[in-house]
């Protein structure tokens, strides 16, 4: 099965490219507002991707800005992929605003790196894991975890797995602590059944689990983060830049620029040095599953 187009990559490249051009056009936003007959808040929330640039707004800038029909082209395109429904916004009532951003995110990434020292990372859950950690039912200072919302949550991690499966793979490399397969959610079966499915899901060529043992130096690191990385495309290079998603009870934030993006990238390759190697991570995980 192939992998759909993400809106949100698209929606985002796009309003960066004409952010740009019409910053090489050296014109601001309400020069360029007063030249089409616009608000000039229309204008920057597209340059701000809070709101896609339909087709008759991209060629009106395109013309503006005296684009060539190639790169016009190239920007309808953008604006074609960016209107598509992706399908976590069928989940919408039970999604908050910055983790449905991160799953379209995720959707349009080529790599995903993810450290975690709590939990299983949600890629390579088992459902009854996935519920065990999103759950119990029970209302919270955190979220209202009623039962149906925490059923629809866990068809929500579910379904972000088929990132693994769709054409071309998501390639996910995860370091996870040691302490995380001692940490109980759910009935001794569930974390069985979930050490077992790391085992095997860790057999996958696009997947690749390193465990960071007890007994070396953590040192001073957060909890857990994903960095996300993007594929290139025929006349645009590289989608869009490293991105780095920080979450926490409370909230979740966005790392974009490229001295935070390249100091987390360079955090998680001391971890893989510190981790054990992938066979010696298998046979670990196998042992605690036993």
């Amino acid at each position: 099965m192939a992998r759909e187009v993400s809106p949100t990559v698209s929606r985002r490249r796009l309003a960066a490219e004409l952010r740009r051009l019409r910053e090489d056009a050296r014109l601001t936003g309400g020069q360029v507002a007063k030249a089409l007959g616009w608000s000039t808040s229309k204008l920057s929330r597209m340059e701000n991707a809070q709101v896609g640039a339909q087709k008759d707004d991209v060629v009106a800038l395109a013309e503006h800005y005296g684009t060539s029909s190639e790169w016009r082209d190239t920007l309808l395109t953008l604006s074609l992929e960016s209107e598509q429904r992706g399908w976590w916004e069928d989940h919408a009532d039970v999604l908050l605003g910055s983790y449905a951003a991160y799953i379209g995110l995720e959707a349009g990434a080529q790599s995903v790196f993810t450290w975690q020292s709590l939990v299983i990372p949600g890629l390579l859950q088992t459902p009854a894991y996935a519920k065990a950690t999103i759950g119990p039912p029970a209302p919270t200072p955190f979220k209202n975890l009623l039962p149906g919302k925490v059923a629809k949550l866990a068809q929500v991690r579910m379904r972000r797995q088929r990132l693994l499966d769709e054409e071309p793979h998501l390639n996910v490399t995860a370091v996870i602590d040691e302490s995380a397969f001692f940490r109980r959610f759910g009935a001794e079966e569930v974390m069985r059944e979930q050490l077992r499915h790391l085992t095997a899901v860790a057999a996958r060529p696009n997947v690749e689990i390193r465990v960071l043992p007890l007994d070396v130096d953590h040192g001073a690191m957060p909890h857990s983060f994903v960095l996300l990385r993007f594929p290139e495309r025929e006349g645009l290079g590289r989608l869009h830049g490293d991105i780095v998603y920080l979450e926490n009870a409370m909230d979740s934030t966005f790392v974009e620029d490229e001295e935070s993006t390249f100091a987390f990238g360079w955090l998680f390759q001391q971890m893989l040095e510190k981790a054990l190697s992938p066979e010696e991570s298998s046979e670990l995980i196998a042992r605690e599953a036993r």
